[in-house]
Order: structure tokens, then C-alpha cells, then sequence
């Protein structure tokens, strides 16, 4: 069950067909202490970012210029309504989408605007990549500390956090470990990091989009997305299917997206591009 929601001010949690805003009803309030990365960056919430009904994280890209166009990573499913095809993508699109861009502890910094989506899909992984009016050079001005991602995923046993720019708020467990497939309705992604509910990962609706940081490393190793709420299998709530085609849905299990394959995608290591060789990214159909 996707994890953006439509009220920042929702108090009572809902759980509603996925094609609908959805809250995911909270177990446990676990807020973990900041870490050594964290608190060297200022804060748990650096480089958190809040948008409508979802949360995300500005990035940047390994070579990008402090003159460079900052980045945003969210959800594919937080930048449209109604939802993505299973196969759809979009790039380029123009955007005007407001974005509070946090400090260090959970503060707006600056409000800026993305300006254009340069990537969204919710096929093989649930991930957009938008691009704001701002500058790296603006944001550093504001006291905005972008995050970085990772070369790899995390592995069963990583500690994790999740700040959720959204709810100024923030969850920790220790991943056990990804699911091959992973789908809900019309959606299969790929690789899923597998976020367990009473290890301490239980996120809610507006917590979509938000970064899965290592708390060993301080780097981004996925986007949180979705998760399970009960109902009917593989539609109401996430289902796992292994390499062998079993198909299970856990209870208690909320899941992210890798974002690593990003990282595949740029041009000399500053610039977004699906066609660079061995880019991972599904590309539009043509």
C-alpha cells in the first residue's frame, strides 16, 4: 500500500484501496537518535525535503557544480495523480511543484520550486528524479546540506534511518534483506529493501519518498515507498515473490526502492541521462 498522503493535518489512519491518498495506521513511535553522520551534517533531517502529501531528499550528483540545478529524489507515485502505468515513464516534463527544503533539525530552510521532472517511474522501481530553480550554491546559502547515494544497496543486517521531511519525524530498524520481486496491483519492482514494522520501521502515509540512509555510512541507499496493510493480497498490500515464483505477503513489512541504479544513469558523473551505457532505468517506450 503506497505510502503518500493527501493531509499533512490526518490524525486518524486510513487504510484505503492503493488508487486512493492513504494513511497507514502507526505502530509504535519509535524516533531514533541522530547519528554520528547525522549530527555531522547538522541534523537528522539535512537535506530532507517536504512536498505535497510525500517526502523527499535533495541529492547531489557525484561531479555537479555548485552552479549545477539541485536535484530532488521522491516516489514515481508522488508526482501524479492518478497513479503511473505499470510501464509508464516520464521525462522532462515541466513542473511548477512547491518545496520546502529543510535544516538540519527538520526547519524550513528555503521554499523553492521544482521546475522540471526529469525522471518518474513506477516500473521495475518507484522513483522520481526532479529538478529545482535552485541552485547547489543557493541551498548551501540557506544552511540546505544535500544528501549522497550510495554505489550499493544495503544488505540484511545494515542499520538504516528514515527521516520523513514530511512529518519531521524519523524511524530505524536493521533491514533484513531485499525481496526479488516485489508487487502491488498493477506494479512489480525490482530488488525491494525490506523494512521491517517492529524492528522499529513503521512509517506512514507522507513518509513516502523519503530517504533510507545508512546510519553507518551517512550515504542514501533507497527511497522508502510502500507497504503492508492488510486486505487482499498483492492489491490492498505489497506481495513478495521469490526467484522460484512463490508469492507471500508479510505482515508487518514496509518496503524501499533501490537508488543506487541512479548512480548508472549520469554522464560523467553530473548529468542525467538514460542513455548512458549500462543505465538501469526503463527508458519511455517509442
Amino acid at each position: 500500500m503506497l505510502l503518500a498522503t493527501a493531509r499533512r493535518a490526518a490524525l486518524v489512519p486510513l487504510v484505503v484501496a492503493v488508487v486512493v491518498t492513504v494513511l497507514v495506521s502507526v505502530v509504535g513511535a519509535l524516533v531514533a537518535a541522530p547519528t554520528a553522520s547525522a549530527a555531522t551534517d547538522g541534523g537528522r533531517f539535512a537535506g530532507t525535503v517536504r512536498l505535497p502529501g510525500c517526502s523527499g531528499s535533495v541529492v547531489r550528483w557525484p561531479a555537479a557544480l555548485d552552479s549545477d540545478r539541485a536535484v530532488v529524489l521522491t516516489n514515481g507515485h508522488c508526482v501524479r495523480r492518478p497513479f503511473l502505468g505499470a510501464r509508464e515513464v516520464l521525462v522532462g516534463d515541466k513542473r511548477w511543484t512547491r518545496v520546502e527544503l529543510l535544516d538540519g533539525l527538520g526547519r524550513v530552510a528555503r521554499v523553492g520550486r521544482a521546475v522540471r521532472l526529469q525522471y518518474a517511474t513506477m516500473y521495475r522501481t518507484d522513483v522520481a528524479v526532479l529538478r529545482l530553480r535552485d541552485t547547489y550554491a543557493d541551498l548551501a546559502r540557506a544552511g540546505v546540506a544535500p544528501l549522497t547515494l550510495a554505489a550499493e544497496g544495503p544488505s540484511r543486517g545494515d542499520r538504516i534511518r528514515i527521516p520523513s521531511g514530511y512529518w519531521t519525524e524519523q524511524r530505524a530498524c536493521t533491514t533484513t534483506g531485499t525481496a526479488y520481486r516485489l508487487h502491488e496491483r498493477m506494479w512489480d519492482w525490482w530488488s525491494s529493501i525490506r523494512l521491517p514494522v517492529r524492528d522499529g520501521c513503521a512509517i506512514r502515509g507522507g513518509y513516502s519518498g523519503s530517504p533510507i540512509v545508512s546510519r553507518q555510512t551517512g550515504l542514501v541507499v533507497g527511497i522508502a515507498n510502500t507497504g503492508y496493510a492488510g486486505g487482499r493480497r498483492c492489491i490492498d498490500s505489497a506481495c513478495e515473490e521469490n526467484r522460484r515464483g512463490r508469492v507471500v505477503m508479510r505482515r508487518d513489512m514496509n518496503y524501499g526502492q533501490q537508488t543506487s541504479w541512479l548512480l548508472g544513469c549520469l554522464d560523467a558523473g553530473r548529468t542525467f541521462d538514460l542513455d548512458v551505457p549500462g543505465c538501469r532505468l526503463p527508458k519511455p517506450r517509442r
